[in-house]
């Protein structure tokens, strides 16, 4: 008898901001943060008896590659191996999923023959493995736009087989693009904005102005506009239904608001169905199955603001996808009744990068708490193989310093998730604008205590002359 079921192991990848200097520099990469082993879906009697996390961070990610086999030589990784036990008096196979990551800020995945993107490109360089054996498996892509925090109850369920079902982006849904150009605008206004208002029904029609900046949103109507110059071309989708009559466009000049004269030319009306829409940035080279990038596009299009039928704010990623998809490792595995086997899965590991500090810090998260799914959690190994200097943990995992680095070992899943921070000196020297934070906060924690004293003097003198 054989029984199947699906685990999700997770290596989930939350980006952080980029923040740049005052000279335009960046000084700040995101990297990912990787977490453990989860369990989705129907119950599982598999039991994780034993888990070993292995980071081999022998050197620290550039923060520029010149080529993709400058970035693929790059060696930073963790390791995470399940030691699967089956209580069961019959056979179980079980689908895993494990998420990788997108690329970091600093990654690059072009592929020089085609000079197309190659999303799956780090993640082929390490296999997965049973009991020693290397087994086959799938590179798979969901959305997850960057600054998403990873959710198990949202991003699993994107990781389906097939296409995405909707009760209004489907494959054969109209998609017209009209594309129009300007011109006509006195040289004098440098602030140009041009927009248009619409209060439609977006159960059946929903329009998208490529480049929005900004706009109105009213119980009546929205209106969107865009930055606007001579000669710049205006992209406008309309989904669903066609507009029935021409839209009303209107201008404004920066913060006045006031109109200015142009001249808008429809140029070109280009009619379409919504799979060809949405498969229009595709590259059958860069690793991806359709259904993928299929999927991530209707996610990224349901999951955006509207509001009258208009895509409201930001979060429409564009035709491409590059920055706003997750990568998983999916494969199968089979442990027979009253068995025990080995799985290990390797991953690139990216840390964010925050150059402010004197010498550089390496920020690394492993989230642990997901791993509380399984049905049941034994021992806990954590290895951290590195020449360089734990510069910051938490202290609930009270690390020992090895000959190879750094180790910990628990009894049980801890609380809480593993962070910690490496650098080439143990001491780093953090940024100038931390310190003066730092003498500022001292500086407002004197002032106050000072004031205390004094409040609490004046109270101890009006009560003197009251007693006299």
């Amino acid at each position: 008898m054989k029984k199947v079921f699906f685990i999700l192991l997770s290596t989930l990848l939350m980006m952080n901001p980029v923040t740049a200097s005052a000279n335009s520099a960046q000084t700040y990469f995101r990297g990912i943060s990787p977490t453990g082993a989860m369990i989705t879906g129907e119950q599982s009697p598999l039991v994780v008896e034993q888990e070993r996390l292995t980071f081999d961070l022998q050197e620290f990610p550039s923060e520029y590659y010149n080529d993709l086999e400058e970035y693929l030589a790059y060696t930073g990784k963790v390791t995470a191996e399940y030691t699967f036990h089956n209580p069961a008096d019959y056979d179980v196979t079980v689908k895993l999923a494990f998420p990788f990551g997108q690329t970091p800020d600093y990654g690059y995945s072009y592929d020089p023959d085609t000079d197309q993107r190659v999303y799956t490109a780090d993640g082929e360089k390490y296999d997965v493995v049973v009991d020693g054996v290397p087994i086959e498996k799938t590179v798979r892509h969901t959305l997850l736009s960057p600054g998403e925090d990873f959710e198990l109850e949202k991003d699993l369920p994107r990781l389906m087989d097939g296409y995405a079902e909707d009760a209004f982006w489907k494959f054969d849904t109209p998609v017209t693009k009209y594309t129009y150009t300007i011109d006509g605008i006195d040289e004098e206004f440098d602030a140009a904005r041009l927009g248009f208002q619409w209060s439609g029904d977006e159960n059946k029609t929903k329009l998208m102005l490529v480049d929005q900046c900004g706009g109105e949103d009213t119980e009546e109507f929205v209106a969107v506009t865009r930055w606007v110059e001579n000669g710049d071309t205006i992209e406008l989708y309309v989904f669903g239904e066609p507009l029935e009559q021409e839209l009303e466009w209107f201008s404004e000049n920066g913060a006045e608001d006031t109109p200015f004269s142009y001249t808008l030319t429809l140029k070109e009306t280009e009619t379409m169905n919504f799979r060809e829409f949405a498969m229009a940035k595709y590259s059958e080279d860069s690793g991806i199955l359709p259904s993928d990038w299929y999927n991530a596009m209707v996610e990224s299009l349901r999951n955006g603001e509207w509001n009258f039928g208009i895509l409201w704010g930001f979060e429409y990623e564009g035709t491409d996808l590059s920055n706003a998809l997750l990568r998983w490792y999916e494969y199968e595995i089979t442990v027979p009744a009253g068995g025990t086997i080995v799985n290990t899965v390797t991953a690139p590991m990216y840390p964010s990068v925050d150059l402010d500090y004197k010498p550089p810090v390496y920020e690394y998260t492993y989230l642990l708490s997901p791993a509380k799914t399984w049905a049941k959690f034994g021992t806990l190994d954590m290895v951290i193989n590195t020449p360089y200097y734990m510069t910051k943990s938490d202290n609930r995992f009270s690390f020992e310093k090895t000959e190879t680095g750094y180790q910990a070992f628990f009894d049980g899943l801890p609380d809480g998730e593993l962070e910690f921070t490496l650098s080439t000196e143990e001491k780093p020297k953090p940024p100038l604008w931390d310190r003066l934070q730092r003498v500022r906060l001292l500086e407002t924690v004197v002032l106050f205590v000072l004031a205390a004293i004094s409040v609490r003097k004046d109270n101890e003198r009006q009560q003197k002359n009251r007693e006299q």
